[in-house]
């Protein structure tokens, strides 16, 4: 049996080398958003570099979480590589120790990682992520001048006894009841254009928007300006949450609750489910990850093939990402069950690891 020294030296080992890639990971995705936000804000003068990079910093706890596992398949192939260069792992195999006993520090460390990751870094990562949105939102509305005439991202329609309305955003904040830099078109029965509107934000009351600096345009081409102006509305808080909130933007602790919503207002709230299970199965992937990077690093330690531990490491990540996303689709769009959709990776991951390490182990 393995002792508790060796087994606290590979874990401790294996979690150094993971923070140093998750810290290194981190930088090059703040960089890179850093860089993209310049580039949009090339023309916002008064915006300031400090302000940027600060939305990047938010930001990037979003984007580690996503490559987390990646990081841990890479983290226990240069932890098992550096055991094995080092000929400790030889001298604890002399010692009777198998693959599987040194192993299991490695599986331990990374399972426990997964829960911290699902439980507790997940809500913060989505909090900084939403305090991004909030100062991005600030640093933009200072903006002077006219409103911006681009088609933004966040869209959504409301019926209306007199017709429909569209409204169009470039933020949706707040589960959707604050929306910034607003286009809104309202249409008649018939189709036909009533009149065009634009705002700075429009705020949700329950029963209507509230506008600010508004800029209305009717059919014929008549310009006015108010302050503010209502706009009636029959969208519920759950029909604004489902429509502006992904899946991936809400914390771990209230997917349930949110899925339960958004399914009463007659959306699809089966990704919310299959994100939640993803979060839940999270643990037992990780562990996955480190019997993959186990079944390359071995071989590489008895035949001197380094080149095909890196190619077979990020061919075994490119598959296992591959076939992640094509479940999570199925499962989001109601093909298989959203449980099963995510946990079906994980337990495939694991007995392939298994079984190749097993073969390599015991022929």
């Amino acid at each position: 049996m393995i002792g508790q020294t060796l087994s606290l030296y590979i874990s401790m080992k294996f979690v150094k080398i993971l923070l140093a890639m998750v810290v290194g990971l981190g930088f090059l995705i703040i960089t890179v958003d850093f860089i993209e936000q310049l580039r949009k804000s090339a023309d916002d003068t008064q915006i300031t570099i400090g302000s940027l990079y600060m939305i990047s910093m938010l930001r990037a706890p979003v984007f580690i979480e996503k490559a987390f596992p990646f990081a841990c398949l890479f983290a226990a192939m240069i932890t098992l590589t550096q055991l094995n260069t080092k000929m400790e792992l030889v001298v604890a195999r002399s010692a009777g120790v198998s693959a599987w006993q040194f192993l299991l520090p490695i599986s331990l460390s990374a399972a426990l990682i997964g829960v911290f990751i699902a439980t507790a870094y997940n809500p913060l990562a989505i909090k900084a992520f939403e305090q991004s949105v909030e100062l991005e939102a600030e640093v933009r509305n200072q903006q002077k001048g006219e409103q911006n005439q681009k088609v933004h991202g966040y869209w959504i329609r409301q019926e209306e006894e007199e017709g429909s309305t569209v409204i169009n955003s470039r933020l949706a904040r707040r589960g959707g009841t604050l929306l910034d830099d607003v286009k809104i078109i309202r249409f008649n029965k018939q189709g036909g254009i009533v009149e065009r509107i634009g705002a700075t934000n429009a705020i949700y009351r329950g029963d209507y928007w509230m506008l600010v600096s508004v800029k209305l345009t009717t059919d014929d081409g008549l310009i006015t300006k108010h302050d503010t102006m209502k706009l009636p509305t029959r969208l519920t808080r759950d029909a604004l949450l489902g429509a502006s909130t992904p899946p991936e933007s809400v914390s771990f602790w209230k997917l349930r609750n949110t899925a339960e919503k958004v399914s009463k207002t007659g959306t699809n709230a089966k990704p919310y489910m299959v994100q939640y299970h993803s979060l839940t199965a999270l643990p037992l992937f990780l562990v996955a990850m480190v019997l993959v990077a186990a079944t390359v690093c071995l071989r590489f330690v008895r035949f001197g093939q380094f080149g095909r531990m890196i190619l077979g490491g990020i061919l075994s990540g490119f598959v296992l990402y591959t076939i992640t996303k094509l479940v999570t689709a199925l499962g989001s769009n109601g093909v298989v069950p959203p449980a099963v959709a995510a946990w079906s990776p994980a337990f495939v991951a694991t007995l392939f690891g298994m079984s190749i390490l097993l073969h390599q182990e015991d022929g």
